[in-house]
């Protein structure tokens, strides 16, 4: 019953909503520290084109941190039930959206819409605009980087910008594979952006390798201090590490 519920588009487009007032409500409470910006205000004052990395559980709030011209990013959303949430939330801010997953290896012919996906923020970034990806979703392993941003990198000539935030005061869903983040009101915050990725457009397998594992290794080094900085809780990577024999890989 719930499911079915669930699965109805009006019932999904309340949901939606309500996330989103949560969003706006909590995000403005929140007395927010933000680290190491110098780039990132660059980008924005120059309209640099970038491709902005989060891990999926903190999602939530990056918005907070890209807070300026939403209408030049577009960020990839698995063509799931629980990705049409976020699809119907990013268009109360005006975010672009490709919908794909990359294929399961162990599927032939899974591959859900993720090479269409992967084009269409290779034409969005190669025209000026900004990709925003969730490096180890839509599955996982948590905060294990998938190849996805780094062909961006090398398609596009585009940097890779990690990003993430914590607040002192927060709910951790332990139950989800990611360890979902959702901040508390009136409490304290922190966002540290990391330094530009820049992957060569003649790289070889090996420098894939060495830029996915630098974007996955500094993602987690600012999540670390993000988490000391505020305070409360600490998530730290899942013990099972992604397989890094797929530079072919689309984000997801």
């Amino acid at each position: 019953m719930l499911k079915r519920l669930l699965a109805q588009a009006w019932m999904q487009e309340v949901i939606a909503f309500l996330v989103f007032l949560y969003i706006e409500t909590v995000r403005r409470s929140i007395r927010w520290e933000v680290r190491n910006a110098e780039f990132i205000d660059k980008v924005h004052a120059e309209n640099i084109p970038i491709i902005g990395v989060i891990w999926h559980g903190r999602i939530l709030m990056a918005l907070e941190g890209w807070h300026r011209n939403y209408s030049r990013m577009m960020a990839v959303a698995s063509r799931s039930r629980d990705a049409e949430f976020g699809a119907r939330l990013v268009k109360y801010y005006g975010v672009k959206l490709a919908r794909g997953s990359s294929h399961n290896p162990n599927k032939p012919g899974s591959d859900k819409g993720g090479s269409k996906a992967y084009r269409e923020v290779l034409r969005h970034i190669e025209n000026g605009g900004s990709g925003a990806v969730t490096p180890d979703g839509p599955r996982g392993p948590r905060m294990r980087a998938s190849y996805g941003p780094v062909r961006l990198a090398r398609d596009t000539g585009a940097p890779i910008v990690p990003f993430t935030w914590s607040s002192r005061r927060k709910t951790i869903i332990h139950k989800s594979w990611d360890k979902h983040y959702l901040p508390s009101f009136f409490t304290k915050g922190v966002i540290v952006w990391g330094d530009p990725i820049y992957v060569a457009r003649d790289a070889t397998q090996e420098d894939l390798e060495a830029a996915r594992a630098e974007m996955e290794e500094q993602m987690n080094r600012l999540s670390l201090e993000a988490d000391e900085a505020a305070g409360g809780e600490i998530v730290r990577p899942d013990e099972q590490r992604r397989s890094t024999n797929r530079p072919d890989e689309i984000p997801a």
